[in-house]
């Protein structure tokens, strides 16, 4: 009787604890969940910084984590409680595959990940000084030009990966439209590197996020552009020149009165071979700036190689001029050449007739005299050389 007691108490006890176990396991039962877009922080970049090294980019910047857990705990969990870093403590200048260190909470487990390792890509480091340019949004009257007053930095340093760097060209400050008036006025705005596109360039570092403009609303004027241009190359090409004929400036009226002109520094083309474009640069005065008008001036240089024509003439070729009735003339000067320079049409396209020898006997008296040979020809070259330069002649 007693051991039949005993049965059924640990009878019960079994099925208790199996009733237990059922209810906890319906009502908490183990369970896996999927975290995306975990984002992946990398640590340690002061230590390639160190090196003189930055990172280009990296194979991915998120991941997804799948947990398994009670379902309580799972519930518990956001994504914010789940943890993925990458050190670049390790890495080195070009490729690298870094392990990503995830971190759950205690009370669950990590079941999958989407990834395990990164590609991260390392190179030099650079930085250089680069230009602000602002940039006025909106619409103006066509003798109105926002004018820029001052800043509070004209320029600002980039840094980062040395082939990022090198395609900044520019750092934009966009000032919306509607901020400028006819009054002085102070605007603070964010700084975007930008390349010679305007497309911004992401992933490197400015020294300065923003900058202040002072800023106005202004006139304009239309006035010649002066380009002095200097060539001392020898004359075995043809060089010919384009450059814009005016330059439309901005500024407060009174200072604009007295402008009639502008002069850009002196462009040298003696070392030019090829076909160029030169930007140019316009000597401004105080206070007056460059209108948006004239934002691109160029001088356009075209080159062509010249030919040359050797003409020969004899000393009875020499139209002499300037004598009076009752004196003769006798040139002694031999052979003379002629060597004419220019484009290969234009050299191709004369003639020895189209060459006139003379000299001029004016207020000459009877004797010997060295003059001056003079050639003329009415078709297009580049230059000539006469050979000898002075001749010989006897008047009688």
């Amino acid at each position: 009787m007693l051991n039949n007691k005993k049965f059924n108490i640990i009878l019960s006890l079994i099925i208790a604890i199996g009733l237990w176990a059922y209810v906890i396991g319906e009502t908490n039962p183990t369970d896996t969940k999927t975290f995306r877009d975990i984002p992946i922080t990398f640590i340690n970049g002061e230590v390639l910084t160190d090196s003189n090294l930055a990172v280009l980019e990296t194979s991915a910047d998120t991941m997804s984590v799948t947990l398994s857990g009670t379902r309580s705990n799972i519930n518990k969990i956001s994504e914010k409680d789940i943890t993925a870093v990458v050190d670049l403590a390790d890495a080195a200048k070009g490729k690298n595959e870094l392990k990503i260190n995830v971190r759950v909470p205690d009370n669950v487990e990590i079941e999958d990940k989407s990834i395990n390792k990164v590609t991260v890509v390392v190179e030099n480091n650079k930085s250089k000084e680069v230009d602000i340019d602002v940039d006025y949004q909106g619409h103006f009257d066509s003798e109105e030009e926002p004018i820029t007053v001052e800043m509070s930095r004209e320029s600002v340093i980039v840094s980062g990966p040395s082939s990022l760097v090198n395609k900044v060209t520019s750092v934009k400050a966009v000032v919306a439209e509607g901020k400028v008036t006819d009054k002085l006025k102070t605007i603070k705005t964010e700084l975007t590197p930008v390349d010679k596109e305007g497309n911004e360039v992401e992933k490197v570092d400015l020294s300065a996020k923003s900058v202040s403009v002072t800023a106005e609303l202004a006139k304009t004027k239309t006035v010649p552009l002066v380009v002095p241009i200097n060539d001392d190359a020898g004359d075995t090409l043809e060089k010919s020149t384009t450059v814009p004929k005016t330059i439309t400036i901005k500024g407060k009226s009174s200072d604009l009165a007295d402008i009639d002109s502008i002069k850009t520094q002196e462009v040298d083309i003696t070392d030019i071979t090829e076909d160029t474009s030169i930007d140019l640069v316009p000597i401004l005065p105080d206070k007056i700036q460059i209108s948006d008008q004239s934002s691109s001036l160029i001088l356009i240089v075209k080159i062509q190689a010249l030919s040359s024509k050797t003409f020969t003439f004899d000393e009875g070729d020499v139209d002499l001029t300037g004598l009076s009735d009752d004196l003769k003339g006798q040139v002694k000067a031999g052979k003379i050449e002629i060597v004419i320079k220019g484009t290969e049409d234009a050299i191709a396209a004369i003639k020895k007739s189209d060459l006139r020898l003379s000299a001029d006997l004016g207020d000459l008296e009877e004797g010997n005299h060295q003059v001056d040979l003079i050639v003329t020809c009415e078709k297009t070259y580049s230059s000539m050389e006469i050979s000898p330069e002075k001749i010989r002649v006897t008047i009688e």
